[in-house]
């Protein structure tokens, strides 16, 4: 009665998305709209999706949480999705897993126990919507709990899934480089100079990581094309590409990171402007961009295409969330534009702008080892925080 009062009070924002497709397509279910409510002592997740999905739920620990596994999904959920009332909830995340399924984790704040669990039709079977309800618990019996789950569990699942379980690959791509120097500062800071330093030096603290391998697109002072770029991240199947630039403007006093994803159109003039410049950048060694193939219908490439440009956005988010308490970043920091080197259909891929070197200040910033260390130490963590979900999985 707690639960369904709490419900019906509150306002659910939801959308059918265009492409809400009928039960029994070919798409991926779309996770459209999310939302946690509850108090202290219990509460209820509902997330609606344009499709039937399985699902299991169960309890895992170190530290304490709910999690959702069900079929492969695509999530694009709302700001309502990211409000935690003062709940029994501390995070709420949720991601792709590498065997074809999808996840979502509850991060507890203090023990609790799944009360139910259940997908029900709703308007009209235009949407299905997951109800996941729980409630406090002592630490004693959440540690029963999971002790049943894993006497349960055949011990052979937990060795298969220890068997399957791989690293990710995570390709950075310094700009610029050999014959193209990239944009220069008043104190004659080269940018190709700065992004392979920074490169260096995320690799460096990324190759610490047993779930990481990591490639750079170039290791030292060497032109590199722009398809070339894409290519090595293409081949090497990269979970992640991340394209690391200090670009200049004219526009002097603009300064501050800045996080690109990908988009025809461009968020706003200058972002339009960065990647018209970024994209002639082959021009300087005598080079021409392969021209795109217009028109690509194909529904799988369709389908991967518009998952990976939510994955992309996701880690977007993440990453300005890691860096806007330490690190300047500019107005607006989350923007987009039709950076080349994002392009590539299967791999998730962000621009990241370190500053602008036409900015004394940014300048002496990107100059500065302990700025370098922060930038590379809060870029880490946020390639970490996005793989979260799928490096939870025990």
């Amino acid at each position: 009665m707690f639960l369904t009062s709490i419900l019906w009070a509150t306002s659910f924002a939801v959308f059918v998305p265009n492409l809400a497709i009928a039960s029994g397509s070919n798409q991926l279910p779309i996770a459209f709209a999310a939302r946690i409510v509850g108090d202290s002592t219990r509460g209820r997740l509902i997330v609606d999706f344009d499709q039937v999905i399985d699902h299991e739920v169960h309890l895992m620990d170190a530290p304490m949480r709910i999690v959702v596994d069900m079929s492969q999904s695509i999530f694009n959920l709302g700001k309502d999705a990211k409000l935690l009332p003062r709940s029994l909830i501390s995070k709420f995340r949720y991601g792709y897993i590498d065997d074809g399924r999808s996840r979502i984790i509850l991060e507890l704040s203090e023990a609790a126990s799944i009360v139910g669990h259940r997908l029900k039709t709703v308007d009209s079977g235009k949407r299905f919507r997951l109800f996941i309800d729980f409630m406090a618990t002592s630490e004693e019996n959440f540690a029963k709990l999971i002790l049943k789950k894993k006497e349960v569990e055949p011990k052979n699942v937990v060795r298969n899934r220890a068997k399957t379980r791989r690293r990710f690959t995570i390709v950075l791509d310094p700009g610029h480089g050999g014959i193209d120097g990239g944009a220069s500062g008043v104190k004659k800071t080269i940018e190709k100079s700065v992004t392979l330093n920074f490169a260096n030096r995320l690799k460096a603290l990324l190759s610490k990581n047993k779930n990481f391998d990591v490639i750079l697109t170039r290791d030292d002072d060497v032109f590199l094309g722009l398809a070339d770029r894409l290519t090595i991240a293409r081949e090497a199947k990269a979970d992640l590409f991340l394209s690391i630039h200090a670009d200049s403007l004219a526009q002097k006093h603009i300064r501050g990171a800045t996080v690109y994803s990908l988009s025809e159109e461009g968020t706003d003039d200058i972002s339009r402007l960065l990647a018209r410049k970024q994209n002639r950048t082959d021009l300087i060694a005598g080079l021409e961009l392969p021209e795109s193939k217009p028109g690509v219908s194909d529904i799988l490439i369709d389908m991967t295409r518009r998952e990976t440009e939510v994955f992309s956005k996701q880690f977007a988010s993440v990453l300005v969330g890691r860096l806007e308490n330490d690190i300047k970043l500019i107005r607006n920091p989350h923007r987009a534009a039709d950076f080349y080197v994002l392009k590539a259909p299967e791999v998730p891929s962000i621009l990241l702008e370190l500053g602008y070197l036409s900015n004394i200040e940014d300048e002496q910033l990107m100059r500065s080892k302990e700025w370098q260390t922060l930038a590379v130490q809060r870029t880490y963590d946020a390639i970490v925080e996005f793989f979260e979900i799928r490096l939870a999985r025990k």
